[in-house]
């Protein structure tokens, strides 16, 4: 279990900490699509670089899905695109759901994640149908997004907005990602942090 002496918010990621992720569902759509054949999401998103630009807002859901009907060597549809890529996103667990809600009544809680308008509608969706609850604004007191602030992780830009946002001071925060990578950059800025190393889930440490 994480030690929260004298932690008085916690920030938590979305993907691989509260919202069940299949990245590879994506992977394989993409190169059944007609992409040049990946194994792995970080090949697919470091070869294109219209996908950091979705997360951090730069080009629209209209320009994405444009931007990737020119890649495969097939026709393919709009809304093969679509569900392509929001193939990874798997809802929500019932646990994760409760143990943030417990949370809430103890500590300030903020969603810290890199994501993108599509994801975005699919896992609030998710979240309403399968849990009752309109929007992860519900249930955090604050939502910060990449493509909203145009900021990505592991850019320590993003833990010195949400800080300055909040007027947080960074020793009284804890941030969970299960990326090492983001951890250590939110440590860089003083904030404790936690690598949520799967298949660790969150509901075993805290």
């Amino acid at each position: 279990m994480i030690d929260l002496t004298n932690i008085r918010n916690i920030i938590l990621d979305l993907g691989g900490v509260i919202l069940e992720l299949d990245v590879d569902a994506t992977v394989r759509e993409f190169n059944t699509l007609g992409f040049p054949r990946m194994e792995n999401i970080e090949a697919v998103l470091s070869k294109y670089d219209f996908f950091n630009d979705f997360e951090t807002g730069i080009i629209s859901t209209e320009e994405f899905i444009s931007k990737i009907l020119e890649v495969p060597d097939k026709q393919i549809s709009r809304e093969n695109v679509r569900d392509a890529w929001n193939a990874m996103i798997c809802g929500f667990r019932a646990e994760n759901i409760k143990l943030l809600q417990e949370l809430r009544e103890k500590y300030r809680l903020f969603l810290l994640s890199n994501t993108n308008a599509l994801h975005e509608i699919l896992y609030n969706n998710q979240l309403k149908e399968d849990h009752g609850i309109d929007n992860l604004d519900r249930i955090f007191d604050k939502v910060y997004y990449s493509h909203d602030l145009k900021l990505r992780k592991p850019d320590p830009e993003i833990f010195r907005y949400v800080l300055h946002d909040q007027q947080f001071s960074p020793d009284e925060c804890l941030f969970i990602d299960d990326t090492l990578m983001h951890v250590k950059s939110a440590r860089s800025v003083g904030i404790r942090a936690y690598h949520l190393a799967p298949p660790e889930r969150i509901t075993e440490v805290l």
